[in-house]
C-alpha cells in the first residue's frame, strides 16, 4: 500500500476530514442542533473522516458525533484520542497506563455507539509511560478487535521512531498550517516514509488564517483562547501582518482565507490529511472548496515566504 492510498483510505479522494473539537465548546458556545447540522452537512458533502477525544467536553464530543451519524456510522471513519485522566471532567493530568487506556478506549466504544473504533491517537505524550508500552497496549486491543489503526499525537521525531519500532503506526497527527511549520523540519518527510498518514490539526492555526479573528479579549468566556498568548492585541497585530500576502491572494482569488490557506496545504504532500475544526454548515462548504481550489506557482511561493518571517 503506497501512503497515498492509506490516506485515501482514511479520508477519501478529499483528504479532507472534521475536526469535531470545535462543535463542544472550546472555541466558544455551540449549541447541540448547529453541531449535529454541521456533521450532517460534512457527510452532505463526502467528509467521511471525523475527528474526536473523550477530552472535548469531555466525552460529550463523542456522544454528539455519534448522535449525529446515526445509522450512517457504516460510511464513516472515525479517529478519537485517549490518554488523559479527567476527573470530574477537569484534566488532571495524564495517564497512558495499560489499564486507563483500556478503560478509556472502552468508554469511547460505548459513548460513540461502536463495536470498534477505525483510529485511535494517544492524545499527548506521558512522561511516566514510555511510548513502547502504549503502543504495545494498543496493540492488544488491535488484536482484540476493539481498535484499527494506531496513532500518535503531538509528537517529535524520537518519540516517532522508538513507536515505529514496535508497530507500523497508522497515523500522526501534528499541528501544521502556514503559521506552523515545525513538521516540515524532518518529521513530515519521515512519516511520510514510513508509510504513515500525516494528519494536519489546527490548519486555520485555531482562527489565525480564518480572515475572522479577534483578540483574546474580544472571545467568549468559555473560548480557550483567550489564555493564548497568539490572540493577544499586539501578537495578533504582528500575525496580521506577516499573513497579509493569504488575505491579498484570496481578495485577489474572491474566495475566503481559508480556502487559500487549507488548499496551500493540502499541496504540501498528497500523503497529508487536514482536519479543520468547523463550527458551521458553512464553514464546512469553506473548506470543501479548497479541495478543487488551485494556487498559481506565484502564489504558492508567496504564500510559502510566510513560514521565513
Amino acid at each position: 500500500m503506497t501512503n497515498n492510498s492509506l490516506v485515501i483510505d482514511l479520508f477519501g479522494e478529499s483528504r479532507l476530514g472534521l475536526g469535531c473539537m470545535a462543535l463542544t465548546g472550546l472555541f466558544g458556545r455551540v449549541d447541540r442542533r448547529t453541531a449535529i447540522k454541521t456533521i450532517h452537512c460534512a457527510l452532505e458533502l463526502g467528509i467521511r473522516h471525523f475527528d474526536t477525544a473523550e477530552l472535548y467536553g469531555p466525552y460529550v464530543n463523542e456522544e454528539t458525533l455519534a448522535e449525529a451519524l446515526g445509522s450512517q456510522s457504516g460510511r464513516t471513519t472515525v479517529a478519537t484520542k485517549v490518554g488523559y485522566r479527567l476527573v470530574g471532567g477537569k484534566i488532571a493530568g495524564l495517564d497512558s497506563r495499560p489499564q486507563s487506556l483500556r478503560r478509556a478506549i472502552e468508554g469511547s466504544l460505548t459513548r460513540l455507539r461502536r463495536d470498534r473504533i477505525d483510529l485511535v491517537y494517544q492524545h499527548r505524550q506521558d512522561p511516566d509511560v514510555p511510548v513502547e508500552e502504549v503502543i504495545g497496549t494498543l496493540i492488544q486491543l488491535q488484536a482484540e478487535g476493539k481498535i484499527g489503526g494506531i496513532g500518535l499525537s503531538a509528537i517529535d521525531n524520537m518519540t516517532f521512531a522508538r513507536a515505529g519500532v514496535v508497530s507500523a503506526i497508522t497515523a500522526v497527527q501534528n499541528e501544521y498550517s502556514l503559521l506552523h511549520r515545525e513538521s516540515e523540519l524532518n518529521l513530515l518527510a519521515k512519516v511520510v516514509d514510513s508509510h504513515t498518514a500525516f494528519v494536519a490539526y489546527s490548519p486555520l492555526a485555531r482562527g489565525l488564517l480564518s480572515g475572522t479573528v479577534r483578540s483574546w479579549s474580544q472571545q467568549d468566556n468559555d473560548d480557550y483562547r483567550r489564555s493564548d498568548k497568539r490572540f493577544s492585541p499586539d501578537q495578533l497585530a504582528i500575525t496580521m501582518d506577516r499573513v497579509a500576502a493569504l488575505h491579498q491572494i484570496a481578495a485577489d482569488r474572491q474566495v475566503a482565507p481559508p480556502v487559500v490557506a487549507l488548499s496551500w496545504l493540502l499541496n504540501r504532500s498528497s500523503d497529508l490529511a487536514v482536519i479543520p475544526g468547523c463550527k458551521s454548515p458553512a464553514q464546512i462548504s469553506m473548506a470543501m472548496e479548497a479541495v478543487q481550489f488551485e494556487l498559481s506557482a506565484d502564489e504558492s511561493e508567496r504564500l510559502d515566504a510566510i513560514g521565513l518571517i
